[in-house]
């Protein structure tokens, strides 16, 4: 494992997920998974010559690229895995972990799924030969999948195909991922999504639940709305920014891999999060999760269940990203089988060859190869998840007067994280919570 590097492509997916989030800001709930769309961009840049290779390396801010392959590659085989002793040794604890005074009670260790499964593949229109080096990489360093369909002859069997894939990586909780026709003129598709289920480190008490209030607008003010509203209490990681004008505290899940981490401003309103937004950085957020400490801590949260499907192709225009949408300006010749690709087909390492042939400049001509969308959709739940520590919650709440009150009813940020590798798997603004059934 090489840190500094794996550290690298951590914040570019955090600085990534932030840029995007600005760019979909509208004053409403958004939940995305940056390290899908992420990874989505990590398959093109493989394949990607000139522009389209420009523009995608600035995402990860690494020149290395063969090196940027392995260890991201390394970094998702990482989180998939379902116990922090399956981690390749050397990722470090987060500072909170390893060094609270209060150590978090042992239902931290009790046995609970920590799954997390991502479904990426790239659908190619019939007719094109891949480049054999693109294909090895793909499945042997990113376990993802490449397939190849008939946009042109049959387009609604390939939809079903796109469809059935995503459903059935992500155990049927994302169906539909491609809503629409697809268009026959369709050479690409990149499909993304991840499925992602854990339990609480210290459940929430199912006795607690009941609708409360949330201020879009800050507290106190109009419009209120009624949310489920959830309510525990334990040994939290907390930490006060006066600095940026906000507080984050971490619901760690069981089995010390991954925090869900809610930052708040101080006042916090639709405006005033959008502003925080604005300030925050990938080298700020670290920075808080590094000054973090267990607090003893009320906790009051709403329950959610959120869908989002977003269409990045406009977005990503607007970031800058836009070549590889464009029949002009990509270029994502390594992907399929051409000249250029051939005479460099060296044996041996296929990262070293697909540099080879990146280098070797626009022999062989530019493929028609063009990304016509990336659709990504989300399913995103935040419940109780279980009775069992009840009990024990609730004579900890009498017992101990709490030195941390959190309370999620005014709007604020949600960044799932795991730990180990520093992967941001989801990221949202909650402007407004589902309202209270």
């Amino acid at each position: 494992v090489d840190l500094a590097t794996s550290d690298r492509i951590a914040n570019g997916v955090l600085n990534f997920a932030n840029i995007l989030g600005q760019h979909l800001a509208n004053g409403k709930t958004q939940i995305y998974s940056p390290l899908s769309i992420v990874h989505s961009l990590a398959l093109l840049l493989l394949g990607a010559k000139g522009r389209s290779y420009e523009e995608l390396s600035t995402v990860f801010d690494i020149s290395d690229t063969s090196r940027l392959h392995e260890q991201f590659g390394l970094m998702l085989q990482d989180l998939q895995q379902p116990t922090r002793e399956a981690i390749s040794a050397g990722r470090p604890l987060t500072n909170w972990r390893a060094s609270s005074a209060m150590r978090s009670n042992r239902r931290a260790q009790r046995p609970g799924a920590h799954e997390v499964h991502l479904a990426n593949g790239l659908f190619t229109q019939t007719g094109y030969t891949l480049n054999p080096d693109y294909r090895r990489v793909i499945v042997e360093v990113y376990a993802s999948d490449l397939q190849i369909q008939d946009f042109e002859g049959s387009p609604a069997t390939a939809r079903y195909n796109i469809n059935a894939y995503v459903a059935q990586h992500t155990k049927n909780h994302i169906e539909n991922i491609i809503a629409s026709d697809i268009p026959q003129t369709t050479r690409m598709i990149l499909a993304n999504a991840l499925y992602f289920k854990a339990f609480w480190e210290t459940d929430f008490i199912e006795s607690a639940t009941r609708p409360d209030n949330f201020y879009p607008n800050g507290e106190g003010t109009e419009p209120v709305m009624r949310v489920q509203m959830m309510a525990t209490g334990g040994a939290y990681p907390y930490h006060e920014d006066h600095e940026l004008g906000c507080k984050i505290i971490g619901l760690p899940y069981r089995g010390n891999l991954s925090t869900m981490y809610i930052i708040q401003p101080f006042k916090s309103s639709v405006r005033e999060l959008m502003a925080l937004q604005k300030r925050l950085t990938a080298d700020k957020i670290e920075g808080m999760i590094s000054r973090m400490y267990r607090r003893a801590a009320l906790v009051a949260f709403p329950k959610m269940h959120l869908t989002e499907s977003v269409n990045l192709k406009t977005v990503m225009q607007r970031m800058g990203l836009g070549g590889i949408f464009s029949a002009v300006q990509n270029d994502l010749s390594l992907i399929a089988t051409n000249e250029a690709t051939r005479t460099n087909a060296l044996g041996g390492n296929s990262l070293q060859n697909l540099e080879a042939q990146r280098r070797a400049g626009t022999g062989g001509g530019r493929s028609d190869l063009v990304v016509d969308d990336i659709v990504h959709k989300v399913d995103f739940t935040v419940n109780e998840q279980g009775t069992e520590a009840a009990a024990s919650s609730v004579t900890y709440l009498k017992k101990s007067g709490p030195d941390v009150l959190f309370r999620g009813d005014t709007p604020f940020m949600v960044l799932v994280r795991h730990d180990p590798t520093k992967l941001v798997l989801f990221y949202g603004l909650i402007n407004e919570p589902p309202a209270a059934a």
